[in-house]
């Protein structure tokens, strides 16, 4: 707690620093035209009912005071990564090529190139963990995705390339995703004095990347360190890229800052929603959130400056763990567990599954195993909805009787698209009374059914609804996770104040993470680029911005069934049509008895 303290009076303390120098930058330009700053902060993880007055007073009274997008939604699969390049993007991973946590590139790579990367060349033929910047940096080198990382310009990318400034800091992996030419090894000196990187594992300038070096590393087993890694962020933004950002407004220049906060995402896994370290993380972050606006308001940029709060995506509780690959193996549909004829990419909520061409070198090879594993999957009590590739024949529907298209939630059309995405089934309504906490039993599904497990979640001292399936074997039931499916984590918290925001608006629109980057263009006096999905938030924008969209939102449910066995599995996707976008919000699997 020492350690946390400090970084907060470090923080007050930078507060305290701009605002007595604002008057003597004031003083120096005083006749300069004024440029607009946007200040994006995103609390990993923070569902849209988990704030309140007493842990959060600060983001209570932000979004009372500004917007508060009420029907935001996550982009599915409800991860980090793909969350972060929908941000950054305002594109869907069909677009932006990024699926999930972990991915399986090898089937577009050349490996025998790639190996010779250092660090990340020998991982590339099984799946790899994305969120670190080094492994990021040599996926988008000239032996592997030769900078095609991303599929289009980030809004961070648009500004610096207009000449303005850039801050990213923040948890590692998402925070590389917005601009990616910050990388190890991009030629930064383009950027010349106009940006700021600051990751867990990488840092520019030198003098932060020295800095950097200095802090007490991040560790699981102390969830202290989480809270202060996220404070001593928010202190770098306060003390350094907010009066930078003020410099830039006053030259006439866009500026941008970006602060990815941990929490509660990484504490909500490792304890639980609803434990005591749980709400200690949603407290820190509101201390964040309180330095940051106290900064822009002693800075005297209130009036120019617009701050947006978001979360990447829901959260639920572990019910059971299922080891999908395992369980392919255990039915005779994979050869063993290391085998590559099919890959499976575990990742929490969803897993994503790839076939080899060379051993399934036709469409009807690949077809006919594909369906093996879908009424495999589809027939067993935690399964969730299936996406497939497309079946031109039948809008909505995958390629496989009982699934979704891929192309048709924003999920194809790329060749980093894998041939199946199965999520695991969530259940809203259930409480995680029961499953977190130590004592609580844990279980793990089995090839002969559950077997129990260790329990390493922490005491419960809030029950929070909202219960899933996963496949992440160092996470027991009673933690925290997310990725599927289902009303829990595909709605997502949103609110946003400033000048070139309504006040006291509660948006009832669906809108959603890819919405975003569209609006700050919007607000920045620039169009999309070519491949945005999202559609600017006008109904929240102040009168003089794009008003609001023709038409009301419409909810929609699109339905596909199979029949497996003697047993009729029906799945259904719950979704909301509005301006010529659609927005998932739930989803439910029933199987019943054939008559």
């Amino acid at each position: 707690m020492r350690r946390l303290g400090y970084f907060l009076k470090r923080a007050a303390g930078a507060i305290a620093a701009v605002l007595a120098l604002a008057p003597a930058i004031t003083a120096a330009a005083p006749s300069a035209p004024i440029g607009k700053i946007f200040v994006l902060m995103v609390w990993d993880g923070l569902r849209p009912d988990a704030p309140n007055p007493a842990d959060t007073p600060n983001l209570i009274a932000f979004e009372r005071g500004g917007v508060e997008f009420s029907a935001q939604h996550s982009i599915y699969p409800t991860v980090t990564m793909v969350n972060a390049a929908a941000l950054a993007t305002g594109a869907p991973p069909a677009v932006n090529g990024i699926y999930a946590d972990s991915m399986y590139f090898a089937p577009i790579l050349d490996l025998a190139r790639a190996v010779a990367i250092p660090t990340i060349g020998p991982l590339l033929a099984n799946p790899i963990d994305i969120e670190h910047t080094q492994f990021l940096a040599g996926l988008n080198g000239p032996l592997t995705l030769d900078g095609r990382l991303i599929g289009l310009a980030t809004m961070a990318q648009t500004i610096a390339r207009a000449g303005g400034y850039v801050a990213i800091v923040g948890k590692q992996g998402p925070t590389l995703l917005f601009d990616d030419e910050m990388a190890p090894g991009a030629p930064l000196d383009l950027k010349a004095g106009n940006f700021m990187f600051v990751a867990d594992d990488y840092a520019q300038p030198a003098a932060l990347a020295d800095e950097l070096k200095r802090q007490p590393p991040i560790s699981r087993g102390d969830l202290i360190s989480i809270a202060v890694r996220d404070a001593w962020f928010t202190h770098l933004a306060v003390a350094q890229a907010l009066p930078a950002a003020r410099t830039a407004a006053q030259a006439g220049r866009p500026a941008m800052v970006i602060v990815w906060e941990h929490n509660p995402d990484l504490t909500q896994h490792i304890a639980g929603l609803g434990t005591q370290p749980s709400i200690d993380a949603l407290k820190t972050n509101d201390r964040n959130l309180g330095a940051l606006r106290a900064a822009i308001a002693a800075l005297g940029v209130a009036d120019r400056t617009d701050l947006m709060v978001v979360s990447d995506h829901g959260f639920a509780t572990i019910k059971a763990e299922v080891p999908v690959a395992s369980l392919l193996v255990a039915a005779g549909l994979k050869r063993a567990l290391a085998s590559t004829e099919i890959v499976v990419v575990a990742d929490g909520g969803s897993d994503l599954v790839y076939l080899s061409r060379s051993d399934f070198p036709t469409a009807a090879a690949r077809h006919a195993e594909l369906r093996r594993i879908v009424d495999f999957a589809a027939a067993q009590e935690w399964c969730g909805p299936i996406f497939a590739r497309d079946d031109a024949g039948t809008v909505g529907a995958g390629a496989i009787g009982g699934t979704f298209s891929e192309a048709a939630f924003g999920l194809g059309e790329s060749p980093r698209a894998p041939d199946l995405i199965i999520s695991f089934r969530e259940f809203a309504d259930a409480t995680n009374r029961g499953l977190t906490g130590p004592a609580n039993p844990a279980a793990i599904v089995g090839r002969n059914g559950i077997r129990p497990a260790a329990n390493k979640s922490y005491g419960l001292v809030r029950a929070v609804d909202g219960v899933i399936y996963s496949d992440v074997n160092h996470f027991t039931t009673g933690m925290g996770m997310h990725g599927a499916v289902g009303r829990r984590e595909l709605h997502n918290f949103c609110a946003a104040s400033g000048p070139d925001f309504r006040r006291g608006l509660v948006d009832k629109d669906p809108t959603s993470n890819a919405d975003i980057a569209p609006t700050v263009e919007r607000i920045f006096g620039r169009s999309a680029p070519a491949g945005v999905s999202g559609r600017v938030m006008g109904e929240a924008l102040a009168p003089g911005f794009h008003a609001r969209a023709p038409g009301r939102p419409r909810v929609a449910h699109v339905t596909v069934t199979r029949m497996i066995g003697g047993t009729r599995v029906t799945t259904t996707l719950m979704l909301t049509r509005f301006a010529g976008h659609q927005y998932l919000d739930d989803a439910s699997v029933t199987r019943t008895p054939a008559r």
